[in-house]
């Protein structure tokens, strides 16, 4: 448990000063708070004996000090704390996305999309609260511990010692055992939240099928079942914040009262002013803020810990690091693609691509051809360097590689996938994606090169029609036309079609295969398909064998 707190705590030590900083106005707030508490009741149990106004002016004054300070201390703490929170929730998304990016087109996990939106939205919110809640209340704790340990032997070391017993036994005590309460429900309430999610969207994404098979009010009851499991799991934990509220405000008030049953005797034997009875206890209760704060430590850390092990079962598959440091600014494609004795395996044990040798050279125009599971889209991945675990060796233009940062492999290849995705917006908005200052010219052209730009002009608001989500409003073939003037817009020297044509008729992929013929000479293109006829266009044909 503890190996994956630290490891995800890790990812904060960037903003170590800051977390120091909001620790320490934190520390001033409550130390201002003690102040205020033991100030004011030193005033008040002052001026029930009559002591004349003129000895009061110092505790005054620190009352009015300790009001604004604590005010001004609350304040920089929240605006410094939440500061480093947002900024460690941006760097928390952004480490698990670079960390899952190979994953997904690499097929090295399986994962469905609502499983994977949990843990990059509910998961990841869920650890926002490790620094201000787990991490800081601690060592605040630890802080106060001290400043009222000094204030309570300036009247006795009994106290001190008292107070610290009592204090200690109320922050490890209670927190335990609402850690013990709620570990357990804290892991349940994120699997539960997950499984809802997966209900949510598969009810979503299959509702025409479950009306075809009357299966609509049983699916309707799972997930009204596991609704009611989540809020009965949900209630539960707020119980058990309600409990150790009790309990710590139980563990005050015995502090209190050990404390008092200790110092009405040396009050009454002369040894111990009356009025700094009231300034001890009122002094012990405020210092109590910071206690009500750990037993929810650890019930965040419950919480904290199963979200990071989630995240970090998924992370850790991507630990392959680039061999050498070296890095090339590589802009160009000047010569050709090479494949040298290249085997790939997803599992370690069955090679999907084995000792693959493969030369593209500059403008080539080239189909790849093989069927299902013959590795034609781990060849795409390896390409584009979504995968790295291969061995053999793979260069450009004579250099390895591994060599060349990732952007700039990506930056000379366009593909155009099997399954476009085509984002919710409008024609324009997607191809903005490929050339976000494109310009109209640019946008036509390359609709011109698709030929959509018939069917573009005709649509009532032209480009900047909406095409609905995942590009619904259009046809398959338009679909697969419109991502490919979007590779065509993005001015790549290579564009590689895998599977570009599949579920498309013949007369439709005849029009795709013979616009991609006019870019012949142009571009170098790779063609990957399983189907074996139209490939007389293509000036060299490569099949991979299972």
């Amino acid at each position: 448990m503890f190996k994956t707190f630290f490891k995800i705590a890790s990812l904060s030590l960037e903003y170590r000063w800051w977390m120091i900083l909001a620790a320490l106005m934190s520390f001033l707030t409550v130390g201002s708070g003690i102040g205020l508490m033991m100030t004011s009741s030193y005033i008040i149990a002052s001026a029930a004996i009559q002591t004349p106004i003129y000895q009061l002016q110092v505790a005054i004054v620190g009352v009015r000090f300790f009001g604004i300070s604590r005010g001004v201390f609350r304040y920089l703490e929240r605006y410094i704390s939440h500061e480093v929170t947002f900024r460690l929730l941006a760097k928390l998304r952004l480490w698990f996305f670079k960390s899952i990016e190979p994953l997904i087109p690499s097929k090295k996990k399986d994962l469905t999309s609502s499983d994977l939106l949990s843990r990059s939205i509910e998961d990841i919110e869920s650890l926002e609260h490790i620094f201000v809640r787990v991490i800081s209340p601690p060592f605040v704790f630890v802080a106060v511990s001290f400043l009222m340990f000094y204030l309570l032997n300036l009247f006795s070391l009994k106290y001190s010692l008292i107070f610290i017993s009592v204090f200690y036994l109320s922050a490890i005590g209670i927190p335990a055992l609402t850690f013990l309460l709620s570990n357990k429900l804290g892991k349940e309430i994120i699997s539960l939240k997950t499984r809802l999610k997966e209900y949510a969207v598969d009810s979503v994404q299959g509702l025409a099928e479950l009306i075809f098979y009357n299966q609509t009010e049983n699916w309707r009851n799972k997930f009204y079942s596991l609704q009611e499991k989540l809020l009965s799991s949900e209630r539960k934990m707020s119980l058990i914040q309600s409990l150790h509220e009790i309990l710590t405000g139980l563990a005050m008030n015995f502090t209190v009262l050990v404390m008092l049953y200790a110092a009405i005797p040396e009050v009454n034997a002369g040894n111990l002013n009356g009025v700094y009875l009231s300034v001890i206890t009122i002094g012990i209760m405020a210092s109590f803020e910071i206690v009500f704060q750990i037993p929810l430590a650890f019930q965040y850390l419950g919480k904290s810990v199963e979200a990071g092990e989630r995240l970090l079962e998924l992370t850790n598959e991507n630990q392959i690091k680039d061999k050498k440091n070296i890095c090339i600014d590589k802009k160009e494609f000047n010569s050709a693609i090479e494949m040298k004795n290249v085997s790939f395996s997803y599992d370690g044990k069955r090679e999907v691509l084995h000792n693959f040798p493969i030369e593209i050279k500059k403008n080539d125009f080239i189909a790849i051809t093989g069927e299902s599971g013959s590795g034609k889209t781990t060849l795409v991945n390896l390409l584009t360097k979504l995968w790295y675990d291969y061995t053999g060796v793979i260069t450009i233009d004579g250099i390895d590689y591994k060599n060349i940062p990732d952007e700039n492999i990506r930056n000379l290849i366009s593909v155009v996938t099997q399954n476009v995705h085509l984002f919710t917006g409008t024609i324009r908005e997607n191809f903005l994606l490929a050339k976000i200052d494109a310009t109209e010219e640019e946008l036509f052209n390359a609709l011109s090169k698709s030929d959509l730009i018939s069917f573009v002009k005709n649509l009532s608001n032209g480009i900047d029609t909406n095409i609905g989500e995942l590009g619904k409003k259009l046809s398959g073939g338009e679909a697969k036309r419109l991502a490919i003037a979007r590779a065509i817009l993005r001015n790549t020297p290579i564009i590689i079609f895998d599977e570009a044509t599949s579920h498309l008729d013949q007369e439709t992929e005849s029009k795709i295969l013979s616009m991609l013929e006019k870019l012949k000479g142009e571009k170098t293109i790779i063609f990957i398909t399983h189907r074996t006829n139209n490939l007389q266009i293509f000036n060299n044909v490569i099949k991979i064998n299972l």
